[in-house]
């Protein structure tokens, strides 16, 4: 199925890795010149490098942080200026924070909203402009399960994603007037570094192997295993193009039926 998504604009937060390296690669696949953001310059370059040798577009790197608002302005201004127009915002860009809220002291606490919802909301306003000039845009905001199942050792990450939920819905409307679309997509344990990072730090907490605690996360999924990065990146990829026109202000869960069963 053509998505597309050919000449199409897409800056992608979080992009050096994980579900964000998989979205800009689907993205980078279809046609789509692809800003790559993340924090690291040198997994920002390895990520780049490895998504030109599939791309059928071009691959624009841009390490910069989320809270730095004058650099991040000036990648969005960059890409305006060398591809000429903006289509696509994909916020991948996460935050771990694991913590019981009464012991997390306020610089903790300020810092994981910086990192996630604020430098998400960050780039929504930095693309509206663009989008809305050229009547088409399309925003995915890809956030964790907490965003709607609580978790006590999770509390700020949750707050966080709930925000951005609350968001994306809130400004959906809005944005409509202008055929900008915005949706979020909510992903459930998709293997990757990442969440080989959190089911390390979770079997450490608990006394527990990496094997149990694996197959324990494995074990509320109806499918009965782990999505893939690809798989998430196909769902992004349908909603930036234009197949999804009638589709804004939504909550995509791609889990393996995880939260139907919660």
């Amino acid at each position: 199925m053509d998505l597309g998504l050919t000449g199409r604009v897409a800056i992608v937060t979080g992009a050096s890795r994980g579900i964000g390296y998989a979205c800009a690669a689907e993205l980078a696949a279809e046609g789509a010149h692809v800003v790559a953001i993340s924090q690291d310059p040198v997994r920002n370059a390895a990520a780049c490098e490895a998504l030109m040798a599939q791309a059928k577009g071009r691959i624009m790197g841009a390490p910069v942080d989320l809270n730095d608002g004058v650099a991040l302005h000036a990648v969005f201004a960059r890409a305006l200026a060398e591809l000429g127009r903006l289509d696509i915002l994909v916020n991948c860009a996460a935050v771990i924070g694991r913590g019981d809220f009464f012991s997390l002291g306020d610089a903790k606490w300020a810092k994981l909203f910086d990192d996630k919802l604020h430098g998400t909301a960050r780039c929504i306003r930095f693309a509206e402009l663009p989008m809305r000039q050229r009547k088409w845009g399309r925003i995915i905001n890809v956030l964790g399960g907490a965003a709607r199942q609580p978790q006590a050792a999770a509390v700020s990450v949750g707050l966080n994603n709930a925000a951005l939920l609350n968001l994306t819905k809130a400004v959906a409307g809005d944005l409509a007037k202008d055929n900008i679309l915005i949706n979020a997509v909510i992903p459930s344990v998709i293997q990757s570094e990442r969440l080989d990072e959190t089911i390390r730090a979770e079997a450490a907490r608990l006394y527990k192997s990496e094997a149990e605690v694996r197959a324990q996360r494995i074990a509320r999924i109806p499918l009965g295993r782990m999505g893939e990065g690809r798989e998430v990146g196909a769902v992004v990829a349908f909603l930036a193009s234009e197949r999804a026109s009638f589709v804004t202000g939504c909550a995509w869960n791609v889990d393996g039926g995880a939260a139907a069963v919660i």
